[in-house]
């Protein structure tokens, strides 16, 4: 049998439910007790201990904290209020849900029900699809807002910019933007195409737009510098991947007074050609140079594309010569051992399956079904003749061979950002059935790729890359949580592991919870 037990205790008396039970062991009655809470003397009741009282509410801070701290390095929640109103913060919200969980954006719901945010930035929204679906297109609409929020990211008006364009392919019919064109994915889709702009020496976004999955690079490239005029970069380079190598392209560039630089496949005429006019004289002592401790021999040329005077450089490094020699051989190495002299059910399938793009290095016979191997030497010469060699286009003869290699080498955080875009934010292959809709949700995964962007460049300078990755970062974080008790936020411990990922990229360790939540647009 139960009963109540009072007890005072410096000054306040408590109440338990007490039951006495058998000792077999020390053979006398003990008591056993449970805490139900404090005694009211007043009104003769039980105050209910806190757990009891109310269920508790626990939500992950850690990773929503990292994102607003390092955010606040650009103002980026300033900016979004000041260009889009109240509907900033639920953008990003709806962009740092992005980072924290890679999901479909139909889930966002799900994601933030376990998240900080929406208490971080007082957001009521349900976030349902429904929702989702209205305030992209609405989104959408806002042409206006969306011009302010990118003038806003403009700190010069003497910008370095990277270029690259992608395309995102559908099988939606209601998009009327998918057209058929040049598919860099190799998918037998219709298509929109995105442009992205990044400022190379910020490692920052700036702009993004969508065209019609038809339009050539060069016009989506003469439309973007015509925008980024507009938003006040009136001096700007493109930095161009050497899939936008064409004849026509260079004309149209030149013609258009746009500064560029990219490099010249080998795979064209003046490429082959500049090679073998430069593969005696490259090597000269006179020829070499230093950049980042490694040798360089270095060649500068004028070059003739069309009815277009550019200017190049033919750089050749051994290191890289040796490497891709090396790696080229162990292939060709490979297959003769994988293929020659054997039989097959189907010798011929099996040899293209198995050479795959190194089938140009070997002509083949066959005696019943076993397939023999020899080397095309012409065209094995051809190709180890390129090794350790880079040809780079310039617009202008005003840029050292160095300037020009260090920035085309910076190149590749285009490269990366559009890996972040199609890759681990899910963009491909698209789903939404509205054009709308898409302009929407890319401005949404536009501005995860600014906090990405960001956060990197912090995790890297605090040197935290080095055995971590940002998804375990972020993973790591995630247990330094918030939890609800008595209607007042209260945190958990912060361990030495959270502490120090905080301490390294110079964030403040949070002290208390409700500090954390933000005010309208601060």
């Amino acid at each position: 049998m139960t009963y109540l037990v009072k007890q005072k205790i410096r000054g306040r008396i408590y109440a338990y439910e007490a039951e006495n039970y058998w000792d077999p062991e020390k053979k006398q009655s003990r008591q056993k007790r449970r805490y139900l809470g404090v005694w009211d003397e007043a009104t003769g009741q039980i105050i209910p201990k806190t757990a009891e009282r109310d269920v508790k509410t626990t939500k992950s801070l850690g990773p929503a904290y990292l994102l607003d701290s390092v955010s606040s390095e650009i103002q980026l929640r300033k900016k979004l209020s000041e260009s889009f109103g109240e509907d900033g913060d639920i953008i990003l919200a709806m962009a740092m849900s992005k980072l924290l969980h890679q999901t479909s954006l139909k889930n966002l719901n799900t994601v933030l029900d376990d998240s900080f945010l929406p208490e971080m930035y007082s957001l009521k929204e349900s976030f349902n699809s429904q929702w989702l679906s209205n305030f992209l297109e609405r989104l959408a609409t806002k042409e206006k807002s969306m011009n302010s929020f990118y003038n806003s990211l403009i700190v010069g008006e003497d910008e370095t910019l990277i270029f690259d364009i992608t395309s995102l392919s559908s099988a939606s019919r209601n998009i009327d933007w998918l057209e058929w064109g040049y598919n860099r994915d190799g998918l037998d889709l219709p298509q929109v195409n995105l442009g992205l702009v990044l400022s190379l020496h910020r490692h920052l976004p700036l702009y993004f737009k969508l065209f019609p999955g038809s339009i050539s690079d060069v016009v989506t490239l003469k439309n973007l510098v015509a925008e980024v005029k507009a938003l006040g970069i009136s001096k700007s380079l493109f930095i161009l991947d050497r899939g936008f190598y064409s004849e026509n392209n260079i004309k149209e560039m030149n013609d258009a007074n746009i500064d560029f630089i990219i490099p010249l496949p080998f795979s064209v005429n003046v490429g082959k050609g500049l090679i073998s006019e430069t593969n005696r004289e490259i090597e000269s002592p006179a020829n070499a140079k230093r950049f980042g401790g490694d040798i360089f021999y270095v060649l500068e040329s004028e070059i003739r594309i069309g009815d277009v005077n550019a200017y190049g450089y033919v750089l050749f490094n051994k290191k890289r010569e040796g490497l891709e020699t090396n790696s080229f051989y162990n292939r060709l190495i490979d297959i003769e051992c994988a293929i020659g002299g054997k039989e097959f059910r189907n010798p011929i399938d099996q040899f293209k399956r198995t050479a795959g793009n190194f089938e140009r290095y070997f002509e083949y016979t066959l005696e019943g079904k076993t397939i023999h191997l020899s080397r095309r030497v012409n065209a094995i010469s051809q190709a180890v003749n390129r090794f350790g060699k880079t040809i780079i286009l310039l617009s202008s003869s005003k840029r050292s061979w160095d300037e020009v290699l260090s920035l085309y080498r910076e190149r590749d955080e285009v490269e990366k950002k559009f890996d972040d875009l199609k890759n681990e934010l899910e963009v491909m292959p698209l789903r939404v059935q509205k054009v709308e809709t898409l302009q929407g949700l890319l401005f949404i995964f536009f501005i995860s790729l600014i906090l990405r962007a960001i956060l990197l460049r912090r995790a890297r300078e605090a040197k935290l890359l080095d055995k971590s990755s940002i998804e375990e970062i972020l993973m790591e974080l995630s247990k330094l949580r918030a939890v609800k008790v008595g209607g007042k936020w209260r945190l958990t411990e912060v361990s030495k592991k959270q502490r120090m990922i905080l301490e390294k990229m110079e964030i403040s360790v949070p002290v208390e919870a409700n500090m954390v939540i933000k005010r309208g647009g601060a």
